[in-house]
């Protein structure tokens, strides 16, 4: 993919003129979001929508069933290097393809699967600015046809910098070296709202960044560069280089780290387990307001 310039986004117009590319892998992650009678969001496979029409040559990946590990009493963490290698080899995605992830609505999927292939050493991977509504928006052909791919051989190297656990985000906020930063709503964030993990709130001594507010609510395409460095600026201030971000399952905090890729920033990880896993220990301190 010789004219690809290595950033974390493509836009339509460049997705629609390699679709034929024999090293090109395209993929959607869409997952539903309902709300339920009780406010909180539920979600649900996106198999549905995608079967009702996708991107041409697409393969669906569910995160919420499949890309996962299925041992952890956690949801949506990552799998083992080994597992994931292996899927994505069954998958026919290997070492040398170049994949374009999208879902619709919200990109929090798409670049929840954009991670994941970082995580395990695969560069070569791009999220769709705007997703599928903005191709649909442009007229563009969509197909309902199933696409598969010959088995590939996928090498898994697993980048503990990109990956970080409770540890991490307590030794960061301990040496206040660099921002732990909260991808959710600012609702959310100050407790007002509740996720339903346990306590209401943020990790203590973290810094708000909602991922939602990285998007033209419009156009569903992600701000202009120069917004996108504005609004880290306005919510995080100068806080160096080293960043962990996190969210209530780990998904949203990955547009926070595609947008600080975005921008430059390359010691970003992004807290796998985040507020499940934090917000369930009462000895791991939170704060409300």
């Amino acid at each position: 993919m010789t004219d690809w310039n290595g950033r974390a986004l493509v836009d339509t117009e460049w997705l629609a003129a390699h679709l034929d590319d024999d090293d090109l892998r395209v993929v959607d992650a869409s997952v539903v979001m309902t709300k339920t009678d009780a406010g909180a969001w539920k979600p649900s496979s996106g198999r549905a929508t995608f079967d009702a029409g996708h991107i041409p040559g697409a393969q669906f990946i569910d995160l919420l069933t499949e890309v996962q590990d299925k041992a952890s009493a956690l949801n949506f963490t990552l799998p083992t290097a080994e597992d994931f290698a292996r899927d994505m080899a069954a998958r026919g995605i290997g070492d040398d393809h170049m994949v374009v992830v999208y879902a619709t609505a919200v990109p929090w999927w798409a670049t929840r699967f954009w991670w994941m292939l970082r995580a395990n050493g695969h560069d070569k991977v791009a999220g769709l600015d705007g997703g599928l509504d903005k191709w649909r928006r442009e007229d563009r052909a969509v197909s309902t046809e199933a696409s598969t791919y010959p088995h590939a051989s996928f090498t898994a190297k697993r980048r503990p910098e990109l990956v970080a656990d409770k540890g991490n985000v307590q030794a960061m906020l301990a040496a206040k070296d660099g921002a732990v930063i909260n991808a959710l709503s600012p609702q959310l964030f100050t407790g007002k709202s509740d996720l339903g993990y346990g306590r209401p709130g943020r990790i203590a001594g973290s810094v708000n960044l909602s991922s939602l507010g990285l998007i033209d609510q419009d156009s569903g395409t992600y701000l202009t560069e120069a917004a996108l460095r504005q609004a880290v600026q306005d919510s995080l201030g100068n806080f160096g280089d080293a960043a962990i971000c996190y969210c209530g399952g780990g998904i949203a905090a990955t547009m926070d780290a595609l947008v600080l890729d975005l921008l430059g920033y390359e010691n970003v990880s992004v807290y796998d387990a985040s507020l499940q896993e934090w917000a369930a220990d009462d000895d791991l301190p939170m704060q409300t307001g």
